[in-house]
């Protein structure tokens, strides 16, 4: 590892959030008024999600709930953000949603429907305390990967703390995209400033534009949040760049660069005394540091399909999880001809190959990464070659005309060949 002492210019605002917790609506105490107000007031974070438990909450108590979160979210001062906390830890375990119009009303045995009445309703999720075997083990759905963001790495305060590492090492190496966060579940107030029996706080950092709620739910969803530990209260973690290339924490980075560079820079009051860089759930390099408390390091490493995380460990002993990059690499290769662009009526898509090969798929994407058009089922041309000239005109599976916008153009040979482009539909 090098470190440099130099001035990085990062985008967004660092916001210290606690994203679970719970008032006397349900097994908590106090008021969700009383919530809000110690959180913004006396624990002086940004923001405060409560998320009663859905089984204590009647219809009218969530919506009760929802009108307190409205009343105390002031932009750019405090964010209060009405959640609640689904599932059973009989069944699959417990779930946070927010900002949901209504309580879930899914069995808490059917984690499958859950993901599904998740998309159906495009609202954020969070993976709460992850015990061995919840959530199926974690294994892998593509519904629920678009909407459960985040995972607990630490949960709770006092006595019932836990951390949840290895099930966030677990979540990943099943093929998740999380990010970590550290919440305290208050059952005994003390919202935002709750200790855990090691005298540390557990929040979230959250990186945003603004804060506003819909720049807080847009964080969260695209994943760029951290789990901290604070110790003493003013000890906040400020994580202000792990990123590759231009790609910052949480997102996905398609390359056909041989090399990348790792970029981190990390502040706080009490110095570090090491930071772990994570490669595919392992320890891929780490220093031991002469008690900094500010760190910008660069690092470049070879660009193969991974991901990355950092760790790190303060001298007294407070840890800090950064959320991954995703790095897949493209090979390099002839990208698509596409004529015309933008689509007026239909664009010829031209790819050119150095071998012969079998009648490709075409895939079209939104902006979004929804797939509105997809050729594996239709019926193609049984010839080898090596240029394929397919045709689209700008329709979605059904035949029906898509809204003008850029879309993301994929032509797939096989898992490990995938040709991408983007096209425009301007009529």
């Amino acid at each position: 590892m090098v470190f440099y002492i130099i001035c990085y210019l990062f985008s967004y605002n660092i916001y210290f959030a606690n994203l679970h917790s719970h008032s006397a609506f349900s097994d908590g105490q106090g008021t969700p008024e009383e919530a809000f107000l110690y959180a913004r007031d006396s624990a002086k974070i940004d923001i405060l999600a409560l998320t009663d438990h859905t089984h204590y909450l009647t219809e009218n108590a969530y919506q009760f709930i929802k009108e307190i979160a409205e009343r105390y979210t002031e932009d750019g001062r405090f964010i209060a953000i009405a959640g609640q906390e689904f599932g059973s830890l009989n069944h699959f375990g417990h779930i946070t949603i927010f900002e949901a119009n209504q309580l879930c009303s899914i069995p808490t045995s059917n984690l499958l429907a859950t993901y599904q009445w998740l998309a159906q309703n495009q609202l954020l999720a969070q993976f709460n305390h992850p015990r061995e075997g919840d959530f199926n083990y974690l294994n892998y759905d593509y519904t629920g990967d678009r909407y459960c963001s985040m995972i607990e790495v630490v949960n709770g305060s006092g006595n019932y703390t836990i951390l949840n590492e290895q099930m966030y090492l677990l979540a990943l190496a099943n093929g998740w995209h999380l990010s970590p966060v550290a919440n305290q579940d208050n059952h005994r107030k003390k919202w935002g400033d709750a200790i855990t029996a090691a005298g540390q706080i557990p929040l979230t950092g959250i990186l945003a534009d603004t804060l506003t709620k819909q720049a807080i739910i847009e964080a969260m969803l695209n994943r760029r949040t951290y789990a901290l530990e604070v110790k003493p209260k003013t000890d906040r973690i400020r994580l202000k760049d792990f990123s590759i290339d231009n790609i910052i924490m949480g997102g996905i980075y398609e390359t056909s660069n041989p090399t990348i560079l790792i970029r981190l820079e990390v502040v706080a009051e009490t110095g570090f005394s090491q930071i772990y860089l994570y490669k595919n759930g392992s320890i891929y390099d780490s220093v031991n540091l002469p008690n900094r408390d500010s760190i910008v390091w660069f690092k470049n490493d070879s660009t193969t399909n991974a991901y990355y995380f950092i760790k790190g460990i303060q001298l007294d002993g407070d840890q800090f999880w950064s959320a991954p990059i995703w790095v897949e690499r493209i090979p390099i290769r002839n990208k698509p001809i596409i004529t015309p662009n933008p689509l007026k009526t239909t664009s010829n898509i031209i790819i050119s190959l150095s071998e012969p090969k079998p009648w490709p798929i075409l895939e079209i994407y939104d902006i979004t990464g929804e797939k509105v058009y997809d050729t594996s089922t239709m019926a193609h041309p049984m010839v080898i070659a090596s240029q394929f000239n397919l045709v689209w005109n700008g329709t979605d599976q059904n035949g029906k005309n898509l809204p003008n916008g850029v879309y993301l153009v994929y032509i797939k040979f096989n898992t490990n060949e995938i040709f991408h482009s983007k096209i425009a539909i301007e009529r």
